[in-house]
C-alpha cells in the first residue's frame, strides 16, 4: 500500500484545498556542553519544536476566484484551525507564510504557496489510523502513546499471548487427527504416544510438578494446556534468574523420544536462547515432513518454544516497567533481557513460518513480531531513561562511596556504580588507573 492509495480529501477550516506539493520539517532544540582542552562536547536532546508544512495549493477553473476568495478567508481568521492533510490526517496548525502567485498564461488559475505551523506538537503525528495497525505496533518508539497511557503494554502482551496459544491448541489438533489416519497406524500410534508424553513429562519436570497421567491421543487439548502449564511454572520472576537463561533448559525437554531431526533443531535453537543470539535458519528442513511421526516431533518443538517465547515476553515486560519506575538494572541487562526475548520470539517465527502454511502461520508469526517490537521499544526507552554511559578511570585510590562524590556531588549514587560494574570485587578499595563504568552526569 502507498501512500497514493490512501490520501485524504485536504481542507483547511472546512474550506477544500487541492495540494500539488507538500513537506514537513521540524528542528530539535539541543544544548552542547564543551569541556576545556578535550575534543567534542556532550549534547542533550531538549525536544522537538512545531513541526513545519509548506505546501503548494493550486486554484483553477471558471470559479477560481470564488474558490480563491473562500481559501484567502480561512488563512485570515486569526488562531489555530484544522488542517485535512492529505498524507498525516487531521492536524491542528496556523499559517504563517503566504504568497499567491497569477501567471499571464493561466488566466483562470491561481498558485497560492504557504507554510502551516503546527499548533499541538505533543499530538501523535499519524492521528490517522490504518486498519493493519489496530494494534498499534508500527510506532513501537511513540513517546506520547507511552508516557500517556494509550499504549496499554500489558493488555496488549496479554493478548497477543491468548491469540499465540490459540492458534498453536488448533493447529495441533489437526496434526494429530491427520497423523491417524494413515496406515500403520498401531505403531505409529504407539510411537505418538511416547513422544508426547516424553515431552510433556520434561517440561513439566522443568518447574518441579509431575504432570498427571493421560492419553495424548484421546484427549487433544491436552498436550498444549500442559507444556504451556509447565513452562509458564518454570519461568522465573526476577532479572537474576532470566539473565542467567535458568527458565530456558539447556536441551529440548523430553528430546531422547523425538526424532533425530526434530531433536537437533529443538537443541540448536534453544542454545540459540541461551546465548541471547538469532538462531540458525539452516537448521531447519525447507517444510513440514510427510512423516506424521516427524512432523509431530517437530510440532512438539515449536509448542516448547513458541510457550518459552510468549512466558519469558511476559516476564520480562513486567520487570521493564518496574525498571522504568525504579531502575536496578545496568542498561547492558536490559539489554540483555531484551535479546533473551527476541531470540526466543525469532526462532519461533522461523519454526512457524518454515514448517505451516502462510494461512497457520501468519497469526502467530504477526503477533509474536508485536510482543517483540514493544518489548524492544520499551527497553530502548528505559536505558535512554538515564544519561549516557561512559568509562571514567580512578585518579587517586579511593572508595565507591568517595567516587560518588566525586563524580557527582552525591555519595549515595555509589550504590549505583556498584550496579554498573557488578565485576568489582573490592569497592572499599579502587586502585588508581581502574576503569569503571558511569553515567556520564
Amino acid at each position: 500500500m502507498s501512500w497514493a492509495e490512501t490520501l485524504l480529501d485536504a481542507s483547511f477550516r472546512g474550506v477544500p484545498i487541492h495540494v500539488v506539493e507538500e513537506s514537513v520539517q521540524w528542528q530539535r532544540s539541543l544544548a552542547e556542553h564543551g569541556t576545556p582542552f578535550k575534543d567534542g562536547d556532550s549534547v542533550r536532546d531538549l525536544g522537538r519544536g512545531a513541526r513545519r508544512f509548506p505546501m503548494q495549493l493550486v486554484v483553477f477553473g471558471g470559479n477560481y476566484e470564488i474558490e480563491l476568495q473562500n481559501i484567502i478567508r480561512a488563512l485570515e481568521i486569526i488562531g489555530p484551525g484544522e488542517l485535512i492533510h492529505p498524507i498525516y490526517g487531521s492536524l491542528s496548525v496556523v499559517s504563517q507564510n503566504v504568497e499567491i502567485k497569477h501567471v499571464a498564461d493561466t488566466p483562470d488559475a491561481a498558485v497560492v504557496s504557504l507554510v502551516f505551523v503546527e499548533d499541538t506538537p505533543d499530538l501523535p503525528f499519524f492521528a490517522r489510523q490504518f486498519e493493519f495497525v489496530d494494534i498499534g505496533v508500527l510506532e513501537p518508539e511513540d513517546q506520547y502513546r507511552w508516557q500517556d497511557g494509550i499504549f496499554d503494554l500489558f493488555g496488549r502482551i496479554d493478548s497477543l499471548v491468548a491469540e499465540i496459544q490459540s492458534w498453536i491448541g488448533g493447529g495441533w489438533v489437526g496434526l494429530i487427527e491427520k497423523a491417524l489416519g494413515l496406515p500403520g497406524i498401531f505403531l505409529r500410534v504407539q510411537q505418538l504416544r511416547s513422544q508426547i508424553l516424553g515431552v510433556v513429562s520434561g517440561v513439566a519436570s522443568m518447574a518441579k510438578h509431575p504432570s498427571a497421567a493421560f492419553d495424548p491421543l484421546s484427549d487433544l487439548f491436552r498436550t498444549p494446556t500442559q507444556i504451556r502449564s509447565s513452562v509458564q511454572g518454570s519461568t522465573p520472576s526476577s532479572s537474576l534468574a532470566l539473565l542467567s537463561r535458568s527458565g530456558i533448559p539447556a536441551a529440548m525437554p523430553g528430546g531422547d523420544g523425538l526424532t533425530t531431526d526434530a531433536a537437533r533443531v529443538g537443541n540448536g535453537f534453544l542454545i540459540s536462547a541461551r546465548e541471547g543470539v538469532a538462531p540458525d535458519a539452516e537448521l531447519l528442513p525447507d517444510r513440514m515432513p510427510d512423516d506424521p511421526v516427524e512432523a509431530s516431533a517437530f510440532s512438539l518443538v515449536v509448542l516448547v518454544v513458541t510457550e518459552l517465547a510468549v512466558a519469558h515476553a511476559q516476564a520480562v515486560a513486567i520487570l521493564i516497567e518496574a525498571e522504568a519506575k525504579k531502575p536496578t538494572l545496568s542498561p547492558l541487562e536490559v539489554e540483555g533481557l531484551v535479546n533473551l526475548v527476541r531470540s526466543l520470539v525469532q526462532g519461533s517465527i522461523l519454526l512457524q513460518r518454515r514448517l505451516f502454511s502462510v494461512e497457520d502461520s501468519r497469526p502467530v508469526i504477526e503477533a509474536l513480531r508485536n510482543t517483540a517490537a514493544m518489548i524492544q521499544a520499551r527497553g530502548r526507552q528505559v536505558i535512554l531513561q538515564s544519561p549516557p554511559m561512559i568509562e571514567r578511570v580512578v585518579q587517586t585510590p579511593a572508595s565507591l562511596r568517595l567516587l560518588a562524590h566525586r563524580w557527582y556531588g552525591d555519595h549515595a549514587r555509589s550504590v549505583e556504580l556498584i550496579r554498573l560494574n557488578p565485576d568489582l570485587k573490592n569497592p572499599h578499595n579502587i586502585p588508581a588507573g581502574k576503569v569503571l563504568r558511569a553515567y556520564a552526569e
